[in-house]
């Protein structure tokens, strides 16, 4: 039996869930000009038992709990058991995973959200195809919350080159992550945290994108440190923070410290997300208070 699941948070942080919109019943998204829905059963507090799916095909929604997790990091435990309800989604189309993320670079997911519907709403289904013949000039109004106007100029080249180098066809994302990922950042606006967006999210592979909050995360939680004596490296971690290198061997060491890392950072992103901000981290109410190793002494007392 599957665990209930927390559809508020599961709907957050993941690129698959900015397909959909919220409203008072749900969720909604346009596939092919049909409504789809999503709608929880209260089971308790943000808890559903059930999810009421409307015209949504039983094996459509390929959603993963991570409450099932496996893993013998101590953090990862602590999350996965504090964060119960959150399910992991893949199997997103790897052109739209793809869109979508380029929406997502150095905005907010509900913008980004705000901007694809708006980009389905105007010209209809998100495919190589369809954009590819579009004027970027008819993008750079869908896109004003998403600015600046050169992700129109992204994401039109974007399905031109997909549509001319492999008429249309992504097929590829599944094959070994390293080949896949070479080929998607020679797309233009394409980076690398991009790119294992794509892998992640809609291939499935078991890859750790890295933004700041992933980085300030993972070195708060002493990834970086650890990783960086792995490679025989000396640094002061909070000294590169934020810098190329800082995220790099964050990403080494996730990966290879963690089981099933892609889908085990997801709880580290929402730890982020919740607690574990840039400024005025909440470390009183802190899930892994006892176990995080940057924090304050005072904060380990029992909260109220």
């Amino acid at each position: 039996m599957m665990p209930p699941i927390d559809l508020g948070r599961t709907m957050t942080i993941q690129i698959p869930a900015l397909e959909w919109i919220c409203n008072s019943e749900g969720y909604l998204r346009m596939v092919d000009d049909i409504t789809q829905r999503i709608s929880p059963y209260p089971l308790q507090g943000p808890l559903s038992s059930h999810l009421d799916m409307e015209r949504v095909q039983p094996d459509e929604m390929k959603w993963t709990p991570l409450l099932k997790l496996s893993s013998c990091d101590p953090y990862i435990r602590k999350l996965r058991d504090f964060f119960t309800g959150l399910y992991f989604m893949t199997g997103q189309d790897p052109f739209q995973c793809l869109i979508l993320t380029v929406l997502t670079q150095n905005k907010t997911a509900e913008r980004a959200r705000s901007a694809f519907y708006e980009l389905i709403r105007r010209f209809g289904t998100i495919t190589p195809e369809t954009l590819s013949v579009i004027d970027p000039r008819d993008i750079v109004p869908v896109l004003y919350r998403c600015g600046p106007h050169r992700k129109a100029e992204y994401i039109v080249s974007i399905a031109r080159e997909i549509t001319r180098r492999w008429k249309g066809d992504l097929s590829w994302v599944y094959d070994a992550p390293d080949h896949a990922r070479e080929l998607l950042v020679s797309l233009p606006g394409v980076g690398k945290k991009t790119a294992d967006c794509v892998l992640l999210y809609a291939a499935g592979h078991e890859v750790v994108p890295i933004d700041t909050h992933v980085e300030r995360v993972a070195r708060r939680l002493g990834f970086i440190e650890r990783g960086a004596s792995q490679r025989g490296l000396t640094i002061n971690a909070r000294e590169i923070h934020g810098s190329d290198k800082s995220k790099d061997i964050a990403k080494e060491a996730l990966e290879t410290e963690l089981a099933d890392p892609g889908r085990s950072h997801l709880l580290l992103i929402q730890h982020g997300f919740e607690f574990c901000h840039a400024t005025a981290p909440e470390c009183f109410a802190c899930p892994i208070r006892y176990e995080c190793p940057s924090i304050d002494n005072r904060f380990k007392s029992t909260a109220p």
